[in-house]
Order: structure tokens, then C-alpha cells, then sequence
């Protein structure tokens, strides 16, 4: 009595290991053939967006089944434009057929989910097109009857491929300007510019308020304003916190104001000021408001120092300034 379950249990065992192994001999045989009838590209920036596998396996969870209707074939491209991911659905073996969707956001998950809903739909429509009954034969050719020739649907209108799009940019932003007036100024910036993909340029202004500088018996006020012109390339990106890593071009046109204040003579001069800068930023430009860290060496090329008769020079300036500016930036998509 004691064996009997025992001898029970070594009987059954293997027809449930038969039938474990044809399950998952007819799952692969489904996954294989979900994989056949579909191709998956992912276009740089798009990485993270659904493989074939895993675009397969959510049809499969949409339709209830893995099996697909063997005349369909689509190929998926997947693409990203900043905030902007983008799905292009080819149908037929040349690719005739084009659908595209879109979509915004931090990840490709809702896209991938709907390109998934949009695929199972049309495998179902071929399924449905490859069952349908073939029309009745043509009558005796006693009583012939004139032949309709098939009516062709034409391809749908293929939708133009997302674009980089132009945005309109304004920033204000506060900074330190080294070794021009003096070893560290106060600064403001202002800037209006476009951006559009890894290229953006603006027209601003930099203003350096009244920096009073000592000089025994006196003082001397100067003050900086100039016009700034920019050009970013950007170098790199950050898909997970949308940061991009720039370098940053220009020139810097402007004039020093300077008053002499308790000297025997209290004169006033304006001297041109002209820079080069050279820029290495960090930015977030992924939404609306965004903003934008940068460090800038700049190297004058006209630049003239103050000098009061018989006391010298209040700061001498040396021929390369610095400048650290944080920028907060609006942006304006069309």
C-alpha cells in the first residue's frame, strides 16, 4: 500500500513533461513566425523603443494569439526629433504602404504601445481579407456576361517624415565677468536667437553695471555695454535627463565708460571693447522654460586701459577675460 502513490506518480510524469514540451515547442513556433512577418529598425536616439521581440510579444497580448496571417509583412522605424518620437510603418514586400505616428514624451513606451495596437489592427484586417470567399465562376459561354475589372485601391498618401522643428528662443541670465574691468564684475546677459536640432544662434546684450575701482586720492567708475552675437553646436546628448553638451562661438562688440572721481581733473572717456569667446555649455532646452550653464574664455582683441596722468593705470587688464553665466531660456516652438 505504501508504494502505490509512488508507482501513480512515475506514470504521470512523463506525459506531463510531454505536454510541457509541446507547449512550449508550439510558443516558439508562433513567436518565430510573429518574428517572420515583421522587422523592427531603431534609429539613433531611439534605442530605447520596442525590438522586434518585444513588439511581437505585445501583439500577441492585443490579438490573443501569436499566430499572423502569412501574406503580411511590415517593417517599423522607429525615430526621435528632441521630444518628439516617431513611428513609420512600411507595408508590403517594397514597402508601398506607409503609416506614420508620434508622439511626445520622456520615454517610447506609449508609442511602441500604440504602434502595437495599430499593427495587431491591420494584421487582423489581412486575416479578414484572406478569407474572404473568392467570387462565383463567370456564366456558360452560352450566355457570356461582361467581365468588371477589379477595382484597385490605391495606396494610402505617404505622410512626409518628421522633421527638426524651429523654435524661437529668448534668455536673461545673470554672470561674473573676470579680468575685464576688473578681477570679478557683476554681469546681466539678455539674448534672442532660433534653435533647430543640434544648432542654435541668437543676438544679445551684455552689460556690466558701474565698477568703482580705487585710486588714491581718487576713485574711477567704469561700466561695460556691448552687443553679443552666438553660435552653438551641440556636441552631445542626454537621452535620460535631456541635457546637451554645446560649444559656443561668437563675437562680443562693445564700449568701456569711465569717469575719474576727486583728481584734480575729473574727465570722462569711452574706449571700444572687442571679444572673441569661446563656450562650453550644459543646457535643458526640452521643454517651454529651460535652462543653460556656460563658461566662456574671452579674448580681447581691442581693448584699451584707462590711465590717470601721473597715478597710473586703476586695473590692468590682462588680454584674456573669463565669464560664467547662468541663463534662464524660454522657447517658442513652430
Amino acid at each position: 500500500m505504501g508504494n502505490e502513490p509512488r508507482s501513480f506518480s512515475m506514470r504521470r510524469h512523463p506525459s506531463v513533461l510531454l505536454v510541457s514540451v509541446g507547449i512550449a515547442l508550439l510558443h516558439g513556433i508562433a513567436h518565430a513566425q510573429a518574428l517572420d512577418t515583421l522587422r523592427v529598425e531603431r534609429a539613433p536616439g531611439a534605442e530605447d523603443c520596442a525590438d522586434a521581440t518585444n513588439l511581437g510579444e505585445r501583439i500577441a497580448r492585443i490579438r490573443g494569439r501569436a499566430d499572423t496571417p502569412k501574406n503580411s509583412h511590415y517593417e517599423v522605424h522607429f525615430s526621435r526629433a528632441a521630444d518628439t518620437f516617431s513611428a513609420s510603418i512600411h507595408s508590403g514586400p517594397n514597402g508601398e504602404g506607409q503609416r506614420v505616428l508620434s508622439g511626445r514624451g520622456p520615454t517610447c513606451a506609449p508609442l511602441a504601445q500604440a504602434t502595437a495596437v495599430t499593427l495587431a489592427l491591420l494584421f487582423d484586417s489581412d486575416e479578414a481579407s484572406a478569407t474572404k470567399v473568392e467570387p462565383a465562376p463567370p456564366a456558360p459561354a452560352a450566355m457570356p456576361r461582361p467581365a468588371s475589372s477589379p477595382r484597385v485601391q490605391p495606396p494610402p498618401p505617404s505622410a512626409p517624415r518628421s522633421r527638426e522643428r524651429l523654435r524661437g528662443t529668448l534668455a536673461l541670465g545673470a554672470a561674473g565677468l573676470g579680468f575685464v574691468l576688473r578681477p570679478l564684475s557683476p554681469a546681466f546677459v539678455a539674448e534672442v536667437g532660433l534653435n533647430v536640432g543640434r544648432f542654435r544662434a541668437g543676438l544679445g546684450a551684455l552689460w556690466v553695471p558701474t565698477q568703482s575701482l580705487t585710486l588714491d586720492p581718487g576713485h574711477v567708475d567704469e561700466s561695460l555695454l556691448a552687443g553679443t552675437a552666438r553660435a552653438c553646436l551641440s556636441l552631445a546628448r542626454s537621452h535620460q535627463k535631456r541635457l546637451e553638451f554645446d560649444v559656443c562661438s561668437g563675437l562680443f562688440v562693445g564700449a568701456v565708460k569711465a569717469r575719474a572721481v576727486g583728481f584734480t581733473s575729473n574727465e570722462q572717456a569711452t574706449r571700444s571693447w572687442l571679444a572673441v569667446p569661446l563656450e562650453l555649455s550644459v543646457a535643458d532646452l526640452s521643454g517651454r522654460v529651460g535652462w543653460e550653464l556656460s563658461a566662456t574664455a574671452l579674448g580681447s582683441l581691442v581693448h584699451h586701459d584707462f590711465r590717470v596722468e601721473g597715478l597710473g593705470v586703476p586695473y590692468g587688464s590682462p588680454r584674456v577675460g573669463a565669464m560664467l553665466t547662468l541663463r534662464a531660456v524660454g522657447l517658442l516652438a513652430w
